[in-house]
């Protein structure tokens, strides 16, 4: 269970005040997973994973005892709590995976590494997630509101975070860190394209790019990119 929520926002405020210029934005990622795990009461770990140039999603950062690899066979398979809360764009909660009747492939392979509990929150900016934070628990516990509002707070810090990295240290970024950072500038520049040649306003120019990407199956981001490596005409 999370901790006071006093104490919680207290922390979130301290950790509002690290500079990732002087400390270096890897470095300010991982105090907040820590911190992140130590307020939640991850006892499986917490871990930050933001969607890559492949359109994948993978990690940044990690504490406690990370299951690196669960995330990984949660893309490879096409399934599973992380996947839920990037595609919908909210939270998702399982307080006990061996009784869980989704995620039938992800569910044998998290408990063969421990984990009982997982709760999963979309790390977002304006046009949609960028990613997910992960928390994992070894025994199975129910997620209480509290822990699900901490979550939700850690997930907000981060952008935060990534915003201000965007302003200052934007050239010094990991290729990863930069990808993630881009993504409100990039859709709004595929917006502008589709606004010239469709002749629509930014609502419909929007709303088109998130159609095609459910008509797709695919994250909005890998639609922007393909439409803005096309010739313009």
């Amino acid at each position: 269970m999370a901790r006071d929520s006093g104490e919680i926002t207290a922390t979130l405020r301290e950790l509002a005040r690290l500079d990732p210029v002087k400390l270096g934005q890897q470095a300010v990622l991982e105090r907040i997973v820590e911190a992140a795990a130590t307020c939640c009461g991850s006892t499986g770990g917490v871990g930050l994973l933001l969607l890559n140039r492949d359109q994948q999603l993978c990690y940044v950062a990690a504490a406690g005892r990370p299951r690196r690899s669960l995330a990984g066979s949660q893309v490879r398979l096409g399934e599973g709590p992380s996947v839920d809360a990037f595609l919908e764009d909210a939270t998702v909660a399982s307080r006990d995976l061996a009784s869980e009747p989704r995620w039938p492939n992800f569910r044998p392979l998290a408990l063969a590494a421990g984990t009982r509990a997982w709760l999963s929150a979309p790390v977002r900016q304006r046009h949609g997630p960028i990613g997910v934070l992960d928390f994992a628990r070894t025994d199975p516990l129910p997620w209480q509101p509290q822990d699900l509002a901490a979550a939700n707070g850690f997930a907000r810090l981060i952008v935060t975070t990534l915003h201000l990295a965007t302003t200052h240290q934007q050239q010094a970024l990991s290729p990863a860190l930069r990808f993630a950072v881009e993504h409100d500038a990039r859709i709004e520049q595929a917006c502008d394209l589709i606004m010239q040649r469709e002749r629509l306003d930014q609502v419909a120019a929007v709303e088109l790019l998130r159609l095609q990407a459910q008509i797709e199956d695919q994250p909005i981001r890998a639609v922007v990119e393909r439409l803005l490596s096309r010739p313009r005409r």
